[in-house]
């Protein structure tokens, strides 16, 4: 992880901005802390000759130590502009400043994650399913394998057929037909059981196992923002689990009945609703009366 972050170091200089005060934690070369940009970039690996300013100088050194040269390089004398500027001008005692670049291209203090992320990405069309998946007070592992789901990524039957055609391709919950995923999430008789048992009274719509008529009513949501969140959770917990339990049987363990199954959903959402509560205020505090009242 270290090292991929390390990679990253050119990205981060295109990022990234120092504000010189007392320029001690300012890197006169590789730090983009004057006008002209990076330096090290204007002048090369060797452009630090001419100038007399050693390559790991700061700029704090660099302007205390620098003495006025006759340089014919154009470039080389708007760089001593800048460092005989500091000097008549004086360094402050304050320390130095970091500012990162905000999606409206300006420098400020601080690091935002979704500002830089923003910045990073490749920008797409929003797909039509997004907010059933990704929504607040999520469980990441449990939207990011829902995620892989509705992008039909899972290793299920069908798809092991592609890699290996002698590959078991039955599923392994009701031992009925081809393992794909609209099978598994919730056409299948057991994990269907399982959903229903799951969401209850939580859809007024009725209980669909249909794949697009469930993630389209994930999409859709309630009225009410805690029955529309409880909903969306309950689904991605109900993947995780059923998908945990189907690998569980793949490796030869001992298959768990569905009231088992529920017993463990019925937990983990209710667990998830406390820790709601505590962290999130008043907000959803009724989501606990709405759960047991589905019930």
């Amino acid at each position: 992880m270290w090292k991929k972050l390390l990679k990253l170091r050119p990205l981060t200089r295109e990022l990234t901005k120092m504000e010189v005060n007392n320029g001690s934690m300012s890197s006169f070369w590789f730090d983009r802390w004057s006008q002209l940009g990076v330096l090290i970039d204007l002048t090369g690996e060797r452009g630090y000759l001419p100038l007399g300013i050693s390559i790991d100088s700061t700029v704090e050194n660099a302007v205390n130590t620098y003495r006025r040269r006759r340089h014919r390089n154009p470039v080389l004398m708007q760089i001593e502009s800048e460092i005989l500027h500091l000097q008549e001008q004086g360094l402050p005692q304050c320390e130095d400043v970091c500012l990162w670049m905000h999606e409206n291209g300006e420098f400020r203090p601080g690091f935002v994650t979704s500002q830089t992320w923003n910045l990073t990405r490749l920008h797409a069309p929003r797909v039509p399913w997004f907010k059933g998946i990704w929504f607040k007070e999520a469980t990441p592992k449990y939207s990011f394998l829902s995620w892989i789901a509705v992008h039909n990524r899972l290793s299920t039957g069908d798809r092991l057929l592609r890699w290996n055609p002698q590959a078991i391709s039955t599923c392994c919950l009701c031992s009925a037909g081809l393992e794909t995923r609209d099978h598994l999430f919730f056409e299948c008789s057991f994990s269907a059981e399982v959903w229903r048992g799951t969401i209850r009274g939580l859809d007024g719509g009725g209980c669909s196992v249909h794949w697009p008529t469930v993630i389209q009513r994930l999409v859709v949501g309630s009225q009410d923002y805690l029955a529309t969140f409880l909903l969306r959770y309950c689904f991605q917990a109900t993947v995780y689990a059923i998908w945990f339990d189907r690998n569980k049987r793949r490796v030869g363990e001992t298959p768990q009945p569905v009231a088992r199954l529920l017993i463990f959903l019925y937990k983990l959402i209710r667990n998830r609703i406390s820790s709601l509560r505590k962290k999130a205020g008043n907000k959803y505090e009724k989501a606990m009366e709405l759960w047991f009242g589905s019930r």
